[in-house]
């Protein structure tokens, strides 16, 4: 099995290479594919050096300057799994530079033999995300501590915006939905290869016609819709370890306190962490646990 692992990546540029290291530290022909963002410092970084085994790890050379919340991120993706797709590979996983592998290598392999899609689908969820306007999302965290006036200008935008979906709704001018109503999951997933190939075909002229223009976090909405529309009987849970502050639209960052969670959790990658916060994580993955695989055997998935 060859296995794909797709980076969108910012900053830590000591954290990616470790990640690297840690993701193709076998004999094996998996390999990585980076997209930096196109205004941070990692990516003049990574112009003049891409870390990891060599001939195994990829740089996307035309990145995408990725806002929060923003179509950036799906273009920045899209632009990951083209490059996946061309290299070929059995399984591809979508990771940040923040997050680190949970379970080694082989219980991967048994975990992935079924093709099942583990991706979060959770149909109409936020759905209005996807059908309302915004004219502030280039300046989604905008800090009112640095920048009042563009602070205030941005909710100025979000009044307008309001308004004018009121207008169109009076009017039956709602936003086309090109794929069915839309489901909501996580950002993060692993996909077999003719799901990744599908959304290949899918994604370009959707960000070429605009229709994410406006939208708010379409990352956590595109991908989970194309795949309940093309796969919906081969829908799986994205085996993600992630934890929320109430009321936060950030994962915080994980330290060793997590850790008997995080290993009884089962899943298969965590997010965030960071060697500066706690360098737990480093090391992970462990050995495998034969209690794991009698899990994965009575849940049918070896």
């Amino acid at each position: 099995m060859r296995m794909a692992y797709l980076l969108l990546a910012h900053e830590g540029p000591e954290q990616l290479e470790r990640l690297i290291g840690t993701l193709l530290d076998s004999d094996t022909d998996d390999f990585a594919v980076i997209h930096a963002d196109r205004r941070s410092a990692l990516w003049q970084a990574l112009r003049l050096h891409v870390p990891g085994p060599a001939g195994r790890v990829h740089l996307v050379r035309d990145p995408v300057a990725v806002r929060w919340g923003h179509w950036s991120q799906v273009a920045a993706t899209e632009k990951l799994i083209r490059e996946a797709v061309r290299l070929g590979c059995d399984r591809a996983h979508l990771l940040s530079g923040a997050d680190w592998p949970v379970v080694p290598r082989a219980d991967l392999v048994r975990a992935l033999r079924s093709g099942l899609c583990h991706v979060e689908v959770r149909p109409g969820h936020m759905a209005e995300r996807m059908q309302t306007y915004r004219l502030d999302t280039r300046w989604l965290r905008v800090d009112p501590a640095r920048n009042r006036i563009a602070y205030a200008a941005t909710w100025e935008l979000r009044r307008l915006s309001r308004w004018l979906d009121g207008l169109r709704g009076r009017f039956g001018g709602g936003r086309v939905q090109p794929f069915g109503p839309w489901a909501y999951g996580a950002t993060w997933w692993t996909l077999p290869a003719d799901a990744l190939a599908m959304l290949a075909c899918e994604l370009p002229p959707l960000l070429r016609s605009g229709r994410l223009r406006g939208t708010l976090c379409c990352d956590e909405h595109v991908v989970p819709s194309l795949i309940a529309r093309h796969f919906p009987g081969r829908i799986a849970a994205n085996r993600r370890f992630v934890r929320f502050p109430d009321g936060a639209s950030s994962p915080r960052l994980l330290g060793a306190c997590d850790l008997p969670e995080i290993v009884a959790s089962g899943d298969w990658f965590m997010r965030k962490v960071s060697a500066l916060h706690d360098p737990f994580f480093r090391a992970l993955p462990a050995e495998p646990d034969p209690s794991h695989r009698d899990a994965a055997d009575a849940e049918g998935l070896v």
